[in-house]
């Protein structure tokens, strides 16, 4: 069983498109990653109807070396022909004995191949004709991938750079350049690249179920935006490989499913992962630097848009100095330090709350002591103090300065800061 199947609403998964992503890729890696889903897979496979004209089996073998999961579909030597209008393929799936959630799924993923061909043709949506999609096999893919995302239950998903792929691929309409008008139209908006792999790399139902779980899981976030996974723990992986092979390397989809409740458990660093941990209870780790130069904003706007962006998540501080920039004018120089994977999520709430058109970013390391946090009763509030050792052995607190605010004039906030750090001092 999966180590994270009793609690996956709070999982994430991470989509590695090595080799490229089709439909039973996918499914092959979710089987893989979610074994325990499997039986309900076929059962759902049944329900709709199309186990009576395939046999479908998942079989363990290798890709270039690594260990892998295929999906493996047989026709009946005379399987019933299949419509490929698009409204009666949805029809169909309606008229299914699929529970409800996974029939939804399914349709969705079929909804959003049928608006890739309306586009591509130039014809109204009710009016589609698949190809390919309506081939039983590929029925099977889009079915069995709405069954294993439904049944995983993950609250997240994120996907790593989808691969272009080149040349030419064999349609009903002819050749026609990779990736295939409908795919292209499907990853618009995707994180893409050229990794140099020839053939095509991701089909149509491929890029349909990625753009599905993308856009339906992660709370309208910018699909853009989603090809890092968030900071947790790795708990399990699913490989699930095409049906060729590769030159250059494993023709694999990779799942790697993270518990982001697990990234909240002690590390070494309270901010994140560190490189190393020095002597003297100090730590080296990595952190982004974003730095823009503003002159066409107010202090009054500049502070509450700072304001935002520290409350932020992965943002670890917001700050600006005043300076002299560009035709004599004054300007606020900008820094923020955040974390490296919520870099990009940071970059554009930057782009949102001030005027800057761009930012210079750099990758830093920084060292720092190891802290602790205590809280303690005063004489009139709770305060939280943290403490840490100086590399030569000295004991240094300080008082959180908003819970010194409750308490009215400077020497009293002062004496009584003095109050609380001085038991933790030495």
């Amino acid at each position: 069983m999966s180590a994270y199947a009793e609690d996956a609403r709070s999982g994430h998964i991470h989509m590695e498109p090595v080799g490229g992503v089709a439909g039973d890729m996918f499914v092959a890696a979710m089987m893989d990653l979610f074994p325990e889903h499997a039986d309900a897979c076929w059962q759902d496979l049944v329900d709709c109807g199309v186990m009576q004209h395939v046999s479908v089996t998942l079989e363990s073998g290798l890709s270039n070396g690594l260990a892998v999961k295929r999906l493996q579909v047989k026709l009946q030597q005379k399987p019933a022909k299949r419509t490929g209008n698009f409204k009666d393929l949805r029809a169909w799936l309606e008229a299914s004995a699929l529970q409800a959630s996974v029939k939804l799924r399914a349709q969705a993923i079929l909804h959003l191949l049928a608006e890739a061909e309306a586009f591509v043709h130039g014809v109204d949506i009710e009016r589609v004709h698949f190809h390919e999609v309506a081939d039983w096999d590929s029925i099977v893919d889009v079915v069995a991938a709405a069954s294993m995302i439904e049944r995983s239950g993950v609250a997240s998903w994120s996907c790593a750079p989808l691969p272009l792929g080149s040349g030419l691929v064999q349609t009903e309409h002819g050749k026609l350049p990779i990736p295939a008008p409908a795919t292209a139209w499907l990853l618009r908006e995707l994180p893409v690249w050229d990794d140099g792999e020839p053939g095509e790399r991701v089909t149509p139902t491929g890029a349909a179920i990625v753009r599905h779980v993308l856009s339906t899981a992660n709370d309208q976030q910018p699909l853009q935006s989603q090809a890092r996974p968030p900071i947790g723990t790795l708990v399990s992986i699913g490989c699930g490989a095409g049906q060729r092979d590769l030159q250059q390397r494993p023709n694999v989809v990779r799942c790697l499913l993270i518990s982001t409740e697990k990234a909240n458990a002690p590390s070494l660093s309270v901010q994140d992962l560190p490189l190393a941990e020095l002597g003297a209870g100090q730590l080296i780790d990595e952190i982004m630097q974003l730095s823009f130069d503003i002159d066409d904003m107010t202090p009054e706007e500049l502070s509450v848009s700072l304001e935002y962006l520290r409350q932020e998540s992965g943002v670890l501080d917001a700050s600006f100095q005043l300076g002299m920039g560009k035709k004599g004018r004054a300007m606020f120089a900008v820094t923020i330090l955040c974390r490296i994977a919520d870099e990009p999520a940071v970059s554009d709430r930057c782009l949102e709350e001030t005027t800057t058109l761009g930012m210079r970013v750099q990758k830093l390391q920084r060292r720092t002591l190891q802290r602790q946090h205590h809280t303690v009763s005063g004489t009139q509030n709770k305060a939280g103090i943290k403490t840490a050792r100086r590399p030569d052995g000295v004991v240094t607190a300080k008082v959180e300065s908003d819970d010194l605010v409750p308490t009215r004039g400077l020497q009293a906030r002062r004496r009584l800061a003095q109050e609380l750090r001085a038991p933790f001092e030495s």
